[in-house]
């Protein structure tokens, strides 16, 4: 996750909350089901917490520290994950990481080796995801009343780069975090301590609830053999039709209880990047006719437009990552395009699906390409929606 912020910027550095102590419990919730479950104590000079995560297999214990310095600054900062239920087992990940100056040199130990990473972030913080303890840390220095706003670098765990986001304080008991494609809101009390939070908004779509306390070794025994795994694991299609090889790359989301279409997940009218985490691709290697519209070989990300009253395919020439410069631009290791950063102006074609309503809701997104007549049909399943397109080969 990228909902976490943490370095300050100098403008804040007037009117800061005090470095309040601190403990509680955050439950971090997806649609019906729990991702994670973290308790921490604070100090004026440490942070200690330990979470269950349910997002991977298998869930995970994690225990972190951080050694504070004045107003929430990190000094030191270690994180362990283990598998849950298995306190003495090695751990799946470990990361100790030290500032110094402006810079943050970080020990990287997994089961296939170690790394050292170091990145210049004068002030950083590091970013670990469904941490709402470490969050607080960056709360500690808004100021206590009034409108505020930054761009916020943070350093993710076990990667040696850092990333800017825009951050705002909204009067007393509210804050925005930009990351993730969207706004994260947080609720926060006087001392900066955060009530809750709405990622709906974001590409994870997780909900926040404080708790006083919680019994973190009975949510390990139920959770320990029931993990969720990848919220939204890859999946990948390679068929041969009328004598074109077309590939299509994507990831498959759940309902978890959600309502789908026109609800959080997916709202009518705007554009959906038609699956989750990276953009979906489709490449084909001969002329498609769709719709009407040549579509030539190559590689195109695939998105739709839902509206309560049809939908529309959309393929777009955006493959990779927005480039900043020439030499970015003309990197051929550019990372694949995210989900979240579509960009109209490089629509191919747009073209009207079909859309049938199913008798039984389909609880994880499924797409689909087989023959029908003499070329194919394109097909996309979730909740009590099928949309589809025929194509042909040119």
């Amino acid at each position: 996750m990228r909902l976490a912020v943490f370095v300050l910027t100098a403008p804040f550095i007037p009117a800061m909350l005090g470095a309040q102590s601190a403990s509680g419990a955050f439950v971090v919730t997806l649609g019906k089901d729990t991702v994670a479950v973290e308790r921490y104590t604070r100090t004026a000079d440490r942070l200690e917490a330990d979470a269950i995560l349910r997002d991977r297999a298998p869930s995970v214990h994690r225990h972190l520290v951080a050694t504070l310095g004045p107003n929430g600054t990190v000094k030191m900062f270690v994180l362990a994950n283990r598998p849950a239920g298995q306190p003495t087992a090695k751990p799946l990940l470990a990361v100790a990481q030290t500032f110094s100056g402006d810079t943050a040199v970080m020990q990287v130990s997994r089961p296939e080796g170690d790394t050292t990473l170091r990145v210049v972030a004068p002030g950083g913080v590091p970013y670990v995801g469904y941490s709402y303890a470490v969050m607080e840390l960056f709360l500690l220095h808004l100021p206590a009343t009034g409108d505020a706003k930054a761009s916020v670098p943070m350093i993710p765990i076990a990667s040696g780069a850092t990333y800017p986001t825009q951050v705002w304080r909204l009067g007393r008991d509210s804050a925005v975090f930009d990351w993730l494609g969207g706004p994260t809101h947080i609720r926060i009390d006087a001392d900066g301590r955060i009530q809750g939070a709405d990622a709906s908004l974001t590409t994870v779509r997780v909900h926040v609830t404080r708790l006083r306390d919680i019994d973190l070794a009975a949510v390990e025994s139920q959770f320990a053999n029931r993990p969720l795994g990848p919220l939204s694991p890859p999946d990948s299609i390679r068929v041969t039709i009328g004598g074109a090889a077309i590939a299509l790359d994507y990831s498959r989301p759940s309902m978890r209880g959600r309502r789908i279409f026109g609800g959080d997940p997916v709202p009518w009218n705007k554009v959906w990047r038609t699956g989750a985490n990276f953009a979906t691709r489709l490449k084909t290697s001969a002329d498609l006719v769709i719709g009407g519209h040549t579509i030539p070989a190559g590689t195109y990300t695939l998105w739709t437009l839902p509206t309560p009253t049809g939908w529309k395919l959309i393929l777009n020439k955006q493959t990779k990552a927005p480039c900043t410069d020439a030499a970015s631009c003309a990197n051929p290791r550019r990372a694949d395009l995210w989900g979240t950063e579509y960009n109209a102006d490089s629509d191919f074609v747009r073209v009207d699906m079909q859309v049938e309503k199913l008798q039984v809701p389909v609880e994880e997104f499924v797409m689909s390409v087989a023959p029908q007549g003499v070329g194919g049909i394109l097909k996309l399943e979730w909740e009590t929606t099928r949309a589809w397109v025929a194509f042909t080969k040119k």
